[in-house]
Formats: structure tokens, C-alpha cells, sequence
């Protein structure tokens, strides 16, 4: 199947057809397309003309057949290599384009030409001149006919985007704290800001006043908050920093509607609770990189991190990745120089609509303290550089089932999160048909091998 070229396989006798296979070339170059012919353009060969000839055959989209006075060599003496050719594209269901001649034929040749027609209808000529028209003109129908039934016909295009689900209502209430005890408090404890505290700061120290730790599922609006935890039932601790005679209870499409600020303001809450729901996880916000990173949860019995692995199901089978490798200082091998975390990015899109997470596979590496590594850019580039689609969909996939599993049995640390759920990947079946073995032949021996399994062809979609 071909996408940009496709390559004709012009077949006839040599010798006695020099200006009719000259004007062929011009014809099949014309169209745009590749000629394929033994005395041009196929290279040296490490086999027999037979051999080499029908292999080229079975590599062409379209096969043209010149039907001149002689029938040609036969290598075994039967069929003629042009007649072997011809059964050769025949078998193989390559459209086949035939052009006799009113040249006088041998016999042999008669009898070739009869089999030909009771399968193929043939254009006839007269001489060159009318070859290499009739050539381009049929040429060109078939490789619109070709381009249009690869074109018509789509795949589909997976995106990293994922629905979301969210509680249909929020609820909204005005902040009640007392800026000056909490200022008093902190002073007591000797606590200090590193920058000018802002209302959100203040509100979580108004909570640790009131020895109240509590998730930060919930965002500021101006001095209000915005929270799916219900503002109106006084076990949820949030209530502790309300004025509850403030509360009210809104449809979530109703408040994100109002206006643009309205609407940011409903995707930062959508953060927030994703936030929540990866601390459970053990992911974490790397501010400095402004990514999600998965981070080491274990210890060995000297105080070091170890590697954290994950046990998932990929499509038939089960598979163990890792998304924390230990990485040795290369002078004291007892001593870890940094650590190379699976991340990823992720925004909040509404589209037509409706509510979508992107996820966008990355990487990051962080000293022992868990802070970012700042000399390991030429490493991340360097893993970025050597994956492939397929790779990155492979770290799409897990990521995704790893926030939203289908059975706790997938992920034994996984503790659901009533507030922010996650559908299924986003196909879009719009775009044209690209073969996978053409990309692969695009890469280099080494890369083409990494894009197949060697335990069988694996459908990574789970369609």
C-alpha cells in the first residue's frame, strides 16, 4: 500500500522495445510515480534475474504489461520471464494495466496475448508515441482510484485526552478566620513565611490552629470557598473556617458558566482534587518542573530509597514497570546519586461541553531529598530522543490505569477518591490509514525492532 509514491513495475520484452520502454518511463515519471525497471532503476542484486524481477513485481502497486512481437526468454523453458511476471501480479492482486501492440507476433507471443485478454482488457497502440500517452492517461486514473480508497478509509487517532466525572454540585461559602490570631499563632510557634502569605495561606493556618488536617481539595474565590465537600453537614472540618449561614449549595455547570474568571476558577478546584487523589497514590507536584512525579515509598535497612516498581495488566498478561529507578554514584556505590521518576503533565480542557484531563508522559530526576536534579536535563533528553510512539502510548496507558484503575486487585495501594473519576481514552476516527510497517521501515534496524514485541503483536489499545 502505498502513501506518497507508488511504484510501477513496467514489464515487457528489452531488446526489441528500447523507445516503447523509454516511453513508458516518461509516462510513469510524469504521473509522479516510481518506475521499476531492470535496465534503470532496480540495483544490483545478490540473486538470479528470475528471482530478482518477481521480487520487484510483488513490491509494486501497479504492474504494467507491454505486450510487444516477441514472447521473450524462458528461463526454464516454459513461460517467459514477461508471462511469469504477469502470473506473479495476477497472484499477488496487483492491479494490472495492459498495452498491446499491433506489432507482428511470434508465435509463442499469440498464444501469451490470448491468455492475457480472456483476463485483462488492453489498450491498443500503434507506436511508441501512443503508448506513453495511454500509459500516463490510465496511469493516472489508477492511482486516483488507489489514493482514494486509502484516503477514504480512516484509523483511529487516540489522543491523551480522558474524560472526566465530578459531583454534580459544589459548594460555595465566605471565609471566616481572624488574620491576627493566626499571625499570634504562627509567631508562637516560630513559624515565618518565605514570601507574603497569601488568603489561602492564612486559611490553612487557620486550620492547623484548630488541629485540623485536612485535605486541599478545595480552592478561593476571592474570600469565598469553592469545595465538592459538603459545606453543610458540621462533621467535614472545612466548616471550622466558614461563616455557615454563608453556604450555598450550586449546580457545578451553573458556576463554571458564569463567566471566564468563574470558569478558571472551577479548573483550579478540578487541580486541586486531582492533587488529592495522586498524593494518595504516592505522586507528587514537582512545582519546580510543574509535573506530577511518581516518588519512592520504601526504605532498605540502611535508610536508602529503593526502587519502587508497579504490578498492572497489560491487555492478556500482567507486567511489573518501573516508576522509580535507583540511580548508584558511580564513585561509592553504597551512595545514591539521584533517582529517575515515570511523571507526567496534566491540564483540564472543556470541550464541546464536556470535561477532559490531558496527560502527557514525562520524565524528572530528584536527589535523594526528593528536590529536582537540576543536571539531569541532557538525560531526559536523551530518553525522550529514543522513544517512540508506541513507548510513550505504552507510558500513557499505565499512568491512566494507574489513576483509574478498574479493580483494586490492579493496584494494591490504590484508595479511591470520591470527587474526580476518569473515563476512557479520547479516539478521534478522522485520519487516513498509515500502515504501521511503513513507520517502521522508516526507522533505523535497532529502532524498528523496539517498536515490535517479541511476544506477538500486543493490542495496546484494548479495543
Amino acid at each position: 500500500m502505498f502513501v506518497t509514491q507508488p511504484k510501477v513495475f513496467i514489464s515487457s520484452t528489452i531488446v526489441d522495445l528500447p523507445n516503447e520502454r523509454k516511453a513508458a518511463y516518461n509516462a510513469v515519471t510524469r504521473t509522479g510515480a516510481f518506475p521499476v525497471m531492470s535496465e534503470i532503476t532496480i540495483e544490483a542484486q545478490n540473486a538470479d534475474s528470475l528471482t530478482t524481477c518477481l521480487n520487484k513485481v510483488k513490491e509494486s502497486d501497479i504492474y504494467v504489461l507491454i505486450l510487444g512481437g516477441r514472447y521473450g526468454w524462458q528461463p526454464d523453458g516454459k513461460e517467459s520471464i514477461t508471462e511469469l511476471e504477469f502470473q506473479t501480479a495476477m497472484n499477488c492482486k496487483i492491479p494490472i494495466l495492459v498495452f498491446n501492440t499491433t506489432y507482428p507476433k511470434d508465435e509463442l507471443q499469440k498464444q501469451f496475448e490470448r491468455k492475457v485478454e480472456e483476463s485483462r482488457f488492453r489498450k491498443t497502440v500503434n507506436d511508441a508515441y501512443e503508448l506513453e500517452t495511454e500509459i500516463e492517461k490510465s496511469l493516472k486514473v489508477e492511482i486516483e482510484k488507489k489514493q482514494n480508497a486509502l484516503f477514504s478509509k480512516t484509523e483511529p487517532v487516540y489522543s491523551n485526552l480522558v474524560k472526566i466525572k465530578f459531583p454534580q454540585n459544589v459548594y460555595y461559602a465566605e471565609l471566616n478566620i481572624d488574620k491576627k490570631r493566626i499571625i499570634k499563632f504562627n509567631e508562637e510557634r516560630g513559624y515565618s513565611y518565605h514570601r507574603k502569605p497569601s488568603l489561602y495561606d492564612y486559611a490553612v493556618s487557620a486550620l492547623y490552629m484548630k488541629g485540623i488536617s485536612f485535605s486541599h481539595d478545595w480552592v478561593l474565590d476571592g474570600k469565598y470557598i469553592l469545595t465538592f465537600h459538603d459545606l453543610q453537614d458540621p462533621n467535614v472540618e472545612l466548616t471550622q473556617i466558614i461563616d455557615p449561614g454563608t453556604v450555598e449549595h450550586l449546580n457545578s455547570e451553573e458556576f463554571y458558566s458564569i463567566s471566564e474568571d468563574k470558569l478558571a476558577v472551577f479548573k483550579h478546584l478540578l487541580r486541586a482534587c486531582l492533587d488529592t487523589k495522586l498524593y494518595k497514590l504516592g505522586i507528587r507536584w514537582i512545582k519546580d518542573e510543574q509535573l506530577f512525579a511518581f516518588i519512592p515509598n520504601q526504605k532498605d535497612d540502611k535508610g536508602r530509597w529503593k526502587s519502587r516498581k508497579a504490578q498492572w495488566h497489560k491487555t492478556n498478561r500482567n507486567a511489573t514497570r518501573s516508576v522509580v529507578d535507583i540511580k548508584w554514584d558511580i564513585k561509592d556505590k553504597e551512595k545514591i546519586y539521584n533517582l529517575k521518576c515515570l511523571a507526567f503533565r496534566s491540564n483540564f480542557e472543556y470541550l464541546n461541553d464536556e470535561w477532559f484531563v490531558s496527560i502527557k508522559p514525562d520524565w524528572v530526576f530528584l536527589w535523594n531529598d526528593l528536590s529536582v536534579c537540576s543536571f539531569a536535563f541532557k538525560n531526559i533528553q536523551w530518553l525522550k530522543r529514543n522513544e517512540r510512539n508506541m513507548h510513550v502510548f505504552n507510558h500513557f496507558n499505565f499512568i491512566l490505569k494507574y489513576l483509574q484503575p478498574k479493580g483494586p486487585s490492579l493496584f494494591l495501594e490504590f484508595c479511591d477518591y470520591p470527587f474526580l473519576s476518569m473515563g476512557h481514552i479520547e479516539k478521534f476516527d478522522f485520519a487516513p490509514i498509515v500502515p504501521d510497517d511503513i513507520w517502521i521501515s522508516l526507522e533505523e534496524q535497532g529502532g524498528a525492532k523496539k517498536l515490535i514485541d517479541e511476544k506477538g503483536k500486543i493490542d495496546l489499545f484494548e479495543l
